[in-house]
């Protein structure tokens, strides 16, 4: 079942390593994300089915994309959880369509992800419904202590290479964070989170963006697959450390 949306809580994102789903964007925002998705993939809505077009850093490029990423729900929780300096460094559009056989494994982000230190906050926004029988987020609580034990997966049908040991994974505590239109989730660089296959005829639509502080470098040098969707925008406070300025981003501008 979906809940209301309710306020952040600092409290719960410490504890549980998330916080959410809240009411982030309107549902006229929503609608208008979704829309402009399937318009930039080349589909129609009502006749949507897979696609090979790249789902990765759409917010260098279309400046719709960049307004959502830095919407100011988004802005004000990362604010709360990592200060006043916020670097947006990554956007990435998670999207199953009808009958996807596909999921994501348990894993944790920050094994994939070349940082110094590891710091990232997420927020993950669902731009249509988010169901259980849609492959919506799933988050294990309170996974978020330490790092885990990566393995390969052996799953033609997992979208990674690799996850967290089934040995190591309690999903009896998992939580399947059902979301409206609109609602988004909050998680840190270390929790347990996955999803399952989409089963229904109801496509999956929703963004994950990615913000982190001034002081982490990246270690781009060490970064897998293509490395140019990897930039940093100074959204808000300022950047006196200056340590990724080699990959800095220039926000599209609106045509």
């Amino acid at each position: 079942m979906i809940a209301a949306g309710t306020a952040f809580s600092l409290k719960q994102y410490e504890e549980e390593g998330y916080s959410g789903p809240i009411q982030g964007l309107t549902s006229e925002e929503a609608e208008d994300g979704y829309r402009r998705f399937f318009e930039t993939i080349g589909q129609s809505r009502h006749a949507c089915g897979p696609t090979s077009s790249p789902m990765s850093a759409w917010h260098h490029r279309h400046a719709w994309a960049y307004e959502l990423a830095t919407h100011p729900s988004i802005v004000t929780v990362m604010q709360d959880i990592l200060g006043p300096d916020l670097i947006l460094w990554a956007m990435h559009f998670w999207y199953k369509e009808p009958f996807n056989d596909k999921f994501i494994p348990w894993h944790q982000d920050i094994h994939y992800w070349p940082m110094d230190p590891p710091i990232n906050a997420t927020a993950w926004v669902s731009l249509g419904f988010s169901l259980a029988e849609n492959g919506c987020l799933r988050v294990i609580p309170g996974t978020h202590g330490g790092e885990t034990v990566h393995a390969p997966i052996g799953d033609d049908g997992s979208a990674f290479r690799e996850g967290v040991r089934p040995e190591d994974v309690d999903e009896t505590k998992a939580i399947d964070l059902e979301m409206a239109p609109g609602q988004i989730a909050f998680f840190n660089e270390r929790i347990v989170h996955g999803s399952n296959r989409n089963g229904s005829p109801i496509p999956r639509v929703a963004f994950s963006v990615r913000y982190t502080t001034p002081e982490v470098k990246f270690k781009i040098d060490e970064w897998e697959g293509d490395k140019n969707r990897i930039r940093t925008f100074l959204v808000s406070g300022e950047d006196r450390r200056r340590y990724n300025d080699a990959i800095r981003g220039e926000p599209p501008r609106r045509q």
